[in-house]
């Protein structure tokens, strides 16, 4: 998944759960992060600690042949290109699909502002997130790229496919 907080990677999720495999396991950051703080600290205060976990779940979900859907931001080329790395060898053989949820800014901090406690993400964040964010490309190893843009209400599915690549 790719997309700003407030975005709506983690619904898209729970709305489409039966276009994966019924062996599926969906890995949160925001649920690792969650489970290693507690109200009052910093919201990156253990990033260390979540990423390595966050690694670890995945690996352990794609050695045990789950379709695994991994939500997080994954904003740019580089935070993308540093999961990718950190997966290495539990990547062999596997189709990557990365699913991009794009909408306006507006709405994403008009979501988040309904949040509480430690889901409440901080409104400077959000809007550093969405001006540094980047469309995945193929040259980053994916198999396929699913484009979910919210335009006045209305989503437009878009799907670009290996074989679209080169047109």
């Amino acid at each position: 998944m790719c997309g700003i907080p407030g975005s709506g990677k983690s619904t898209w999720i729970q709305q489409h759960k039966n276009y994966f495999n019924e062996r599926q396991a969906i890995i949160s950051r925001d649920d690792v992060r969650f489970s290693m703080i507690k109200e009052g600290d910093e919201y990156f205060s253990r990033e260390k600690e979540v990423f390595n976990e966050f690694i670890r779940q995945i690996k352990v979900s794609l050695e045990e042949n789950f379709d695994t859907i991994v939500d997080a931001t994954h904003i740019s080329v580089g935070s993308r290109s540093k999961l990718l790395r950190a997966l290495g060898n539990s990547l062999k053989d596997i189709e990557i699909n990365a699913i991009v949820i794009k909408v306006p800014l507006e709405t994403a901090l008009e979501r988040n502002n309904k949040r509480e406690g430690l889901s409440l993400v901080p409104e400077t964040a959000i809007r550093n997130m969405y001006s540094q964010f980047t469309i995945p490309t193929f040259d980053e190893g994916f198999t396929n790229i699913w484009i979910v843009k919210e335009e006045n209400g209305k989503k437009i599915y878009q799907i670009i496919n290996t074989e679209d690549k080169n047109e």
